[in-house]
């Protein structure tokens, strides 16, 4: 009988955004075997319950570049989380599900929904409370004043592992400016900067001060060192466009 092969253990780290959907997926298993085993089946149920919710969805502004698959986004919110060392499950499964009440409300409820029930207590029903409540206080109602008014909200509301979801959201949208300007919707895109700047000076700040005091939580700190990082490189690119 011939000997087992030995199979590799490890891979080396390939950045997020150079990640398609499949290989996201992957990797959220790979990381969720090995991280959080017991807590397997919550995951894959958010992150198939997500995949399935945005199916018809593709990122916007892309211009002349190809569209994409909305399910990369939240894949990639919750694997960033997971490697500034989230090992919460129901974090992570809220980060899979962070944007479904914004984005898919009405076929959650046509789907899973049941009698004179909406979208919040359809999810506190399917995926827990702590998960329900974690999503709703990222979705951005329609109802908010402005985008930085919701995320100063956001920071007030004093449940700190909601800031890693919407950090971590930040990073994805604001940090994809760059990588999309010159396609033919620049016009766009700075408007988005211009939006997303104030409102990633209020999140690093208030994860810098979450470090002071949720104690051995490395995550708060890895979030903040990459915002501020992303703001730095996005302040350049305001610069460089006269944007206020």
């Amino acid at each position: 009988m011939s000997a087992l092969p030995v199979l590799p253990a490890s891979f080396p780290r390939v950045p997020l955004k150079q990640m398609d959907p499949s290989m996201l997926v992957f990797e959220l298993d790979r990381e969720t075997q090995r991280l959080m085993p017991e807590s397997s089946e919550l995951i894959t149920s958010a992150a198939t319950m997500a995949s399935f919710l945005h199916r018809n969805q593709t990122r916007m502004v892309r211009g002349d570049l190809p569209r994409v698959p909305y399910i990369e986004h939240p894949l990639r919110v919750a694997l960033r989380m997971i490697r500034w060392g989230v090992t919460d499950a129901e974090l992570v499964a809220a980060a899979l599900l962070h944007d479904v009440l914004e984005d898919c409300s009405e076929e959650l409820l046509e789907r899973f929904g049941q009698h004179d029930e909406d979208a919040r207590a359809c999810l506190t029903r399917l995926y827990g409370e702590r998960v329900a409540l974690l999503v709703g206080q990222v979705t951005n109602d329609a109802g908010a004043a402005g985008y930085h008014d919701y995320v100063e909200l956001l920071v007030s509301l004093g449940r700190p592992e909601a800031l890693l979801i919407k950090a971590s959201d930040l990073k994805d949208n604001a940090g994809s400016i760059p990588h999309q300007l010159g396609h033919g919707k620049d016009e766009k895109l700075l408007k988005m900067l211009a939006k997303y700047l104030p409102t990633l000076y209020t999140m690093t700040e208030a994860l810098a001060r979450k470090t002071l005091v949720v104690t051995g939580q490395s995550a708060y700190s890895r979030a903040a060192d990459q915002l501020s990082c992303l703001l730095v490189d996005l302040n350049a690119l305001a610069r460089e466009h006269g944007v206020r």
